[in-house]
């Protein structure tokens, strides 16, 4: 081992959380051919999962991921995983050899290993093969076994424990309620948001009251949570909570989340609120909605929604006539002033100022370049969380990537900086990134280092969402969740060239 990696495994103890999280992210990205360094590096990284702090922890995890895959490729390129049958890999001292045999049995689909599995489980002490048994065996025990993994809910480890949650919401159990409702209290704020979305499943709406109190929370990691919970949950309550989260939450980035969740729901409300969001909103919240819109439209149609799961208190004082306690319903309402000028500008820049045809023409290709650059700018933010769930493979992506994570490490590092120096209270390392939203004009006059590498982030969201529809185009790369995005792409491609080619004729 040389010197350089002795001193990133040094700095992944050392009492600085910056330190230690650039250790993580450093080690993430090196190469270990030497398979005894990659040993002793997964020893002390699976020590580094268990990090108070939540950056260490994040980087400890990708650089594992990425150390078990190296190992993947060279055990198939040198026959290995071929040659071991997996009864004989699930009794390896190496717990490599157990994983592997483990993620085997459960892609074949070997029911065969059920009962060895499960008196495997009773004995396991490494982790990660621990979790990865109990996600196997969710898909082998029936509904009367599940105590055999409820004890796993009070695991020293918290990926066990989210896969204990997860195993035990496919199986239904209902017997396991009670001590999800424990799991609501866990110290991890992603294993509350997974117990609430497993409990939500067997109808017990005091989830809810638990969802709140997560929402609420000073800590912006566990809005995030409750929103990805609530995003989850087909019912009114979700919506109800979502929306108020959209309206008023002081943080622009869980506004933003919020906003975005709504989308999931083909919901009246839901739909209202985004369609006046994107109307009169302001900056982001404005561009997020009408985002948040186009992703209804594409997961349920253009037909607007005509039914709400929220319950309608004053639809018991409606009458026949449509009015409620003798009031006009809302349709009946005469069109007011904001509403007619709303109208009037959707008529489009070339009639309300009467452009020139060339100027309108310029105008539209303008704009459709700007909407297929933000198009790819989504398109590179769902490219990052495929990045992050480990499923790129291609050096050009990946690169980029690692680099996404490098500026969302410095954005953090310097607005927690500038907080501190701010009297802010702070919020943890990676507890939220400032709104640029929310600074006064005279902050913004002179732009921050988080400021800096916001735009640079941006612009690199930018470049792997057009690398990424450029090996979709050549059918190098395709992923389901770019379908959609990528109709929507060529649909503006399409327009754009019907636009420029009469601009060119003009």
């Amino acid at each position: 081992m040389d010197i350089k990696v002795k001193k990133l495994l040094k700095d992944l103890t050392n009492s600085d959380d910056d330190l230690r999280a650039l250790s993580a992210m450093t080690l993430m990205k090196l190469d270990f051919p030497d398979r005894a360094v990659r040993e002793e590096i997964l020893l002390n990284l699976i020590e580094a999962t268990q990090d108070q702090n939540v950056a260490v922890r994040f980087f400890a995890r990708k650089a594992i991921d990425k150390i078990r895959k190296t190992e993947k490729l060279l055990k198939t390129a040198s026959g290995e995983t071929s040659a071991v049958d997996p009864a004989e890999k699930l009794v390896s001292g190496d717990y490599q050899d157990r994983l592997a045999a483990v993620m085997e049995v459960k892609a074949s689909n070997r029911a065969d290993f059920k009962d060895q599995l499960v008196e495997m489980l009773g004995t396991e002490e490494h982790t990660f093969v621990r979790a990865a048994l109990i996600s196997c065996l969710a898909g082998f025990l029936k509904k009367d076994e599940a105590g055999i993994l409820s004890r796993f809910l009070s695991d020293s480890d918290n990926r066990v424990r989210s896969n204990t949650i997860e195993a035990l919401e496919i199986l239904k159990a209902e017997d396991s309620i009670p001590a999800l409702f424990s799991a609501l209290s866990d110290p991890d704020n992603r294993i509350r948001a997974v117990a609430a979305k497993a409990l939500q499943t067997f109808g017990e709406e005091k989830v809810f009251a638990e969802l709140r109190k997560m929402l609420e929370s000073p800590e912006e990691w566990m809005k995030g949570s409750a929103i990805y919970a609530l995003s989850h949950i087909q019912a009114g309550e979700a919506i109800e909570l979502l929306l108020e989260t959209a309206r008023a939450a002081t943080h622009a980035e869980t506004r933003v989340k919020a906003i975005v969740a709504l989308a999931n729901y083909h919901d009246s409300c839901a739909y209202g609120f985004l369609k006046g969001l994107g109307t009169s909103g302001e900056g982001v919240f404005k561009e997020t909605a009408q985002k948040a819109l186009k992703l209804m439209e594409e997961k349920f149609g253009a037909e607007p929604p005509t039914r709400t799961l929220i319950v309608q208190p004053e639809e018991a004082g409606r009458s026949a006539d449509g009015k409620i306690d003798g009031k006009p319903a809302e349709s009946d309402k005469p069109e007011d002033l904001a509403s007619t000028v709303t109208r009037f500008f959707r008529k489009g820049k070339e009639e309300a100022v009467g452009l020139s045809n060339r100027a309108a023409l310029n105008f539209s290709v303008t704009d459709l370049k700007k909407e297929l650059d933000e198009l790819c700018r989504e398109i590179g933010r769902i490219m990052f969380d495929v990045y992050q769930a480990g499923e790129i493979e291609y050096a050009d992506m990946l690169s980029i990537g690692h680099e996404i994570l490098r500026m969302n490490f410095f954005i953090q590092k310097y607005t927690e900086q500038e907080e501190k120096l701010a009297g802010a209270k702070p919020e943890g390392f990676f507890g939220q990134l400032k709104s640029l939203f929310s600074k006064s004009p005279e902050q913004k006059a002179t732009a921050s280092q988080a400021e800096k590498f916001s735009k640079r982030r941006d612009e690199l969201l930018l470049k792997l969402g057009q690398l990424a529809v450029k090996k979709y185009e050549k059918d190098e790369f395709r992923h389901k969740l770019l379908e959609p995005h990528m109709v929507t792409y060529q649909k503006l491609t399409k327009k754009l060239s019907g636009e420029q080619k009469k601009l060119d004729e003009n």
